[in-house]
């Protein structure tokens, strides 16, 4: 224990100074301009995925300490040291005199660039445009004090005064006009500027609406865990299917999948294994088909969160992802095309199972004891299941988003009672801090500038959206396999949203492209299945002692691959028919 510890010890200090050593690295000979908080953000990316995949502390662990160092280093309210320069004041104030010239009197052109100067200080974010359009401004309201000043000179009589007035008015109205010349507008884009994160954008990503999102289907996985409605649900589902091995294994991969469409794909497999467990024992040694059984249920449950936005913590991302590009992505609409690659997957999926490990048992039967519970609180637990997701899947008609909807369980069963302080002490609040660091990752890359600098030393101009896909998916998959599909989509999601952005302002790609594009690369983080680590259900089913490691490799490794394939082919489909808008 002691041993694990120093281990663990050590790999933190280790993955520190690593991250660390990101400052030594020499970006200009690389041909990449950046910025010390750009350099910074590089380092918490590093500190981010190193930490994510060797896991010396938990992976929610990890957020937080993003979030921290992100506030701490990289934001408007960091150590004084740390905050950089948020433009080339310099560069500003000599464009100024250019623009005033040297007729316009000094201490004139002075306080126009003072007021400049102030107005951007105040500024929390600056581009090139609002550098230009602050110049602007300041210039035009220069000129209008001075004919103000004319105008106040002319009544009391004071010509000579009106008459300078008149000119600084002319001098200003002059240089107002300069700055819409393309030189001028060339020289202002091309004034250093470096942005940082906001204090108030981070914290906020830990009360972030896709996080409200989450919070919804927690409490309606709870409320449904508590009242059974679970477990009945699954019986009354599971009698359709019969008796025979292989068609009862097809309804518990239904069922599986169905429940972590709502609920964590972690409990999900924790409740169905518990169902099954008795079952498993009645198999014979040597008889596949115990794995088969073992093995649909983790598969299941992954496959499963693909169907709906709070399915899997990768879907809220890329959700989150869309927003910030100004795309909407309703609930109903991710349903529409996520419920047909689930079942398609899971039919997949199932001859897989049945052609690997051949099922020799003739007979099965599922006994799963208990009734629907007719006390007032569980009907309030239906009634409000059947409210939500109805309302999830038809919301857009009444001018109501996923995440306002997500509140309604939430209010209901606290007002109710439902679900009490012990419950939520009981719910996974560390997989919305998960999620939350995910964000704040996110917008280091984004806010700092980074991103969108990487993105443009790779000429996605020449790329086509399905070659992007592809190894957007690849690379998805393969992370996913060695590491959680959550920290996956937190990496690459921010990065592959700066080249839609890019494709989109180039005109290379739609914006229904571009939401295929995140949606592909959500949907491949959950396909890395292979490995007993890659997603907690993986690691409850191996934790049987049912599933061979080798068997899942084989089977989660051909899914995974069938699946990518699938997802590109549909995806790449949906763009070409405009079905994203």
């Amino acid at each position: 224990m002691k041993r694990a510890r120093k281990i663990r010890i050590l790999k933190v200090i280790l993955i520190f100074l690593l991250s660390a050593a990101t400052f030594l690295i020499p970006f200009e000979s690389l041909g990449l301009h950046l910025s010390h908080i750009e350099v910074g953000a590089i380092a918490l990316f590093l500190l981010a995925a190193l930490l994510w995949i060797t896991e010396p502390i938990p992976i929610w662990a990890t957020s937080v300490i993003v979030i921290a160092l992100s506030l701490l280093c990289l934001s408007n309210k960091s150590f004084s040291f740390f905050q950089p320069e948020k433009y080339d004041a310099e560069a500003v104030t000599l464009l100024v005199a250019d623009v005033c010239g040297p007729e316009t009197e000094p201490a004139t052109t002075r306080a126009l660039t003072e007021s400049i100067l102030n107005r951007l200080n105040s500024k929390t974010r600056l581009t090139a445009e609002e550098i230009r359009l602050t110049m602007t401004q300041q210039t035009w309201e220069a000129y209008e004090r001075a004919q103000l000043d004319k105008l106040a000179a002319d009544e009391a009589g004071r010509s000579a005064e009106a008459a300078a007035a008149e000119l600084r008015a002319g001098r200003l109205m002059a240089a107002a006009e300069r700055l819409y010349r393309p030189e001028y507008a060339l020289r202002i884009r091309e004034i250093r500027i470096t942005n940082v994160m906001q204090q108030k954008s981070t914290m906020a990503t830990f009360a972030d609406p896709v996080i409200i999102l989450f919070l919804g289907g927690f409490f309606l996985a709870a409320a449904a865990t508590k009242y059974r409605l679970d477990i009945n649900l699954a019986k009354v589902l599971l009698k359709p299917f019969g008796t025979q091995p292989k068609y009862v294994l097809l309804g518990l991969m239904s069922i599986t999948a169905l429940f972590s469409m709502f609920m964590s794909n972690t409990a999900t497999t924790a409740m169905m294994l518990a169902i099954l467990g008795p079952v498993l024992a009645l198999f014979e040694p040597h008889d596949r088909g115990r794995i088969a059984f073992a093995l649909a249920i983790p598969l299941s449950a992954n496959i499963g969160g693909i169907g709906t936005p709070i399915g899997t913590p990768p879907n809220a991302i890329a959700l989150k992802a869309m927003e910030e590009m100004g795309l909407t992505v309703s609930f109903g609409k991710w349903m529409s095309f996520g419920v047909p690659l689930v079942i398609v997957l899971l039919l997949l999926a199932w001859l897989l199972l049945v052609k690997l490990f051949p099922i020799e048992r003739e007979r099965l039967e599922l006994k799963m004891r208990g009734r629907f519970i007719r006390t007032p609180k569980a009907m309030v637990v239906y009634g409000t299941f059947i409210v939500t997701i109805l309302l999830w899947t038809t919301g857009e008609f009444f001018g109501l988003d996923s995440n306002t909807i997500a509140i309604i369980p939430i209010a209901v069963f606290a007002a109710t009672q439902v679900i009490t302080k012990r419950d939520l002490r009981n719910m996974s609040w560390e997989t919305l801090w998960l999620v939350a660091g995910g964000f704040a990752l996110g917008l280091a890359l984004q806010d700092t500038g980074l991103a969108g600098n990487l993105i443009n030393a790779i000429p996605f101009d020449g790329w086509s959206i399905l070659l992007l896909m592809v190894a957007a998916g690849f690379i998805s998959v393969f992370m996913a396999t060695f590491m959680s599909n959550t920290a996956t989509a937190a990496l690459l999601m921010p990065i592959m949203m700066t080249a839609a952005l890019q494709l989109l302002e180039s005109g290379s790609i739609s914006t229904g492209s571009s939401v295929a594009l995140l949606s592909a690369v959500a949907v491949s983080c959950s396909l890395g299945m292979a490995l007993p680590i890659s997603t907690p259900p993986n690691a409850l089913a191996y934790a049987t002692g049912y599933v061979p490691a080798r068997a899942m490799a084989i089977c989660g490794g051909l899914i995974s691959v069938l699946a990518l394939a699938l997802v590109i082919v549909v995806m790449n489909l949906l763009a070409g028919i405009s079905f994203f808008g």
